[in-house]
Order: C-alpha cells, then sequence, then structure tokens
C-alpha cells in the first residue's frame, strides 16, 4: 500500500526584512511568554521556519524572498504568537544566516 504525505497547506512568502521580524518575535516569545506549554510552541515553530522554508537569491546571490509552507495548526500557533507580541521588538539578527537551506 502505498502513503501519501499531505504537504502542508497555508503557504507564504516573506522578504527577508519580514522574515527576520517574524523570527526575533518568535525569540522574544521563547524568553518572554508566561507559559512553558507556548515557549515550546514558540520554540517549535522557530525551528521550523529556520528548517524548511526555501530562500530564493536576487541577482546578487544573497537572500531576499523565503517561501514558507505550515500546517494549519503551525500557521494557527504562529498566530497566536504573533499577536501577542505586538509591540516594540526590534530586529537584532539576520536570521536568513542561519537558515539550513542556502
Amino acid at each position: 500500500m502505498v502513503e501519501y504525505y499531505k504537504n502542508p497547506s497555508v503557504k507564504f512568502i516573506v522578504n527577508k526584512g519580514n522574515y527576520n521580524k517574524l523570527m526575533e518575535i518568535l525569540t522574544f516569545q521563547e524568553e518572554n511568554i508566561v507559559t512553558e506549554d507556548w515557549k515550546e510552541k514558540a520554540s517549535k515553530i522557530k525551528d521550523l521556519l529556520l528548517r524548511y522554508p526555501r530562500p530564493q537569491k536576487d541577482e546578487d546571490g544573497s537572500i531576499s524572498i523565503i517561501d514558507i509552507a505550515l500546517y494549519p495548526k503551525e500557521a494557527s500557533e504562529l498566530l497566536v504568537l504573533l499577536i501577542s507580541a505586538f509591540g516594540n521588538i526590534e530586529v537584532e539578527r539576520d536570521y536568513t544566516e542561519l537558515m539550513k537551506r542556502k
């Protein structure tokens, strides 16, 4: 019997600046969110966003666009983490340098 694996159905594209903002928010949530359960979810989603996105390079060879695909549950958890972190979060590092696929 052939097994079929379901592909992530929530897909979006971000530019490098927004990817870095997204990762900075998840880092902030990892360090500051109140419950351990949500800290763990922030860490898991951050790991997914470092491991699986598909970066696209511009003509200079620099990463400029990042294609992201998540399962609905992961996407809904990401939205909760984002909404609860609105405020003044500044980007302190370039997370595209940490991406596994380059």
